[in-house]
This record gives C-alpha cells, sequence and structure tokens, in this order.
C-alpha cells in the first residue's frame, strides 16, 4: 500500500467535505477544481487507486473526488471503465459503482440506474430521471443498496426537507419560490406564481454544451 498517496486522497477528502457541510458554493467550486487535475495525475499513473493500493478508506476517497469531477465528465466516464473493472477484482465495491455510474448516466443526458442521485422536489427527495423505475429495488439490491423509498427517507432525516431556490419577482421584488427542473438539458425553464403579487415568473438554464 502506499501510505502517503492514502493519506493525501483523505486530505483532500475531508477538505471536500469540510467545504460541502459548510454549503459555500465558492468553497466547493474551488477544492473541485483542485482535485480534479490531482486525480486526473493520479488516474494516469496508477489506473483506479483501489483499496490495494491506498486502503479501503482512500479508495472511498478516490471515488468520492470521481463524484465531484462533474466539471469533466469524459474524465468520470473513464473512471467509470476503471471502477467497473476495480470492482470485479474486489478493488471498489458495487455500491461505489452504482453510483458513478447513476452520476455519469445522468451527465450524458440518460436516465440513471439505481436512482442513487436525488433531486429536492416540494420538501421532499425524489430521484431524478430514472429508467425502470419497477425494478429499481432488485438493481439496488445487486449493488448493496436499501429499497430506493428508505434512502430517499434517510436523506430527508438526515439533511431535513430541502428547500426551493429563490428569484426575485420582477414586479414587486419578493422572492418567488422555485424548484429546478430534474435535468435542465431536457426542461430550460420553469414557471412560478409570486406568493405575494401573484406575478408569473420564469427561471431559464443556462445548459452548456457537453463538450465545453
Amino acid at each position: 500500500m502506499d501510505a502517503g498517496l492514502r493519506a493525501e486522497f483523505l486530505r483532500r477528502k475531508d477538505k471536500d467535505q469540510a467545504a460541502r457541510f459548510g454549503e459555500d458554493a465558492e468553497a466547493i467550486w474551488a477544492v473541485d477544481a483542485e482535485n480534479l487535475p490531482w486525480l486526473k495525475r493520479v488516474v494516469a499513473e496508477h489506473g483506479w487507486p483501489g483499496k490495494s493500493l491506498v486502503g479501503e478508506d482512500g479508495a472511498f476517497a478516490a471515488w468520492l473526488l470521481v463524484q465531484h469531477a462533474d466539471r469533466d465528465p469524459a474524465f468520470q466516464r473513464q473512471c467509470l471503465e476503471l471502477i467497473t473493472a476495480a470492482a470485479d477484482l474486489g478493488e471498489a465495491t458495487r455500491a461505489q459503482l452504482a453510483y458513478l455510474t447513476d452520476r455519469v448516466l445522468l451527465a450524458e443526458g440518460q436516465p440513471q440506474v439505481y436512482g442513487t442521485q436525488a433531486i429536492g422536489r416540494d420538501g421532499r427527495f425524489a430521484a431524478r430521471k430514472l429508467r425502470d423505475p419497477d425494478g429499481v429495488d432488485e438493481r439496488r439490491a445487486s449493488a448493496g443498496l436499501e429499497p430506493l423509498a428508505a434512502y430517499l427517507a434517510s436523506m430527508l432525516d438526515s439533511y431535513g426537507p430541502p428547500k426551493p431556490l429563490m428569484v426575485p419577482c420582477q414586479a414587486c421584488r419578493a422572492d418567488v419560490p422555485f424548484w429546478p427542473p430534474d435535468d435542465p438539458a431536457d426542461n430550460l425553464s420553469v414557471t412560478a406564481a409570486c406568493p405575494a403579487c401573484g406575478e408569473t415568473a420564469t427561471v431559464t438554464f443556462n445548459v452548456r454544451a457537453r463538450a465545453e
């Protein structure tokens, strides 16, 4: 095992989690921007950093960092191929493979398979667009995951009810709450009524081309 590499993965994982639990968007952006090129260099040198190389906790940290490498979907796809092989060898877990599979599929505009990626909706969490919803619990069980309903309920217990986003009303400047679309690539705008004056507000999402 490479103890130095393991320690660096754990340091970066802790920094990643501190930024996210602090809910500071700029801090999250900065830590992701720092981690991505470093992780790409590690993967180029070692392949997927599995538990034999960096220990079980280091391999978990590697998976967490690639989950958050959303600004480079091609790299996430590359890592998905590597972690698929690693899971077959016991170097990564089936649950890690399931989470990264869903992340990559949604980034590519496809429905997810395991329902690991959720979105706030009307005070609850719901799975984003999902392939074959009737068979999701069987697929989750094959990856060692709990049923989808239990997973979403645990998110609610852990994080509390999700809050809607806010946009100022153009008529009276009051805050207008709205829920973002499941996939902005499919639905570029949403409308919501101002609770103060009843004026309809439209929020348009700017979706960049995936090649950028």
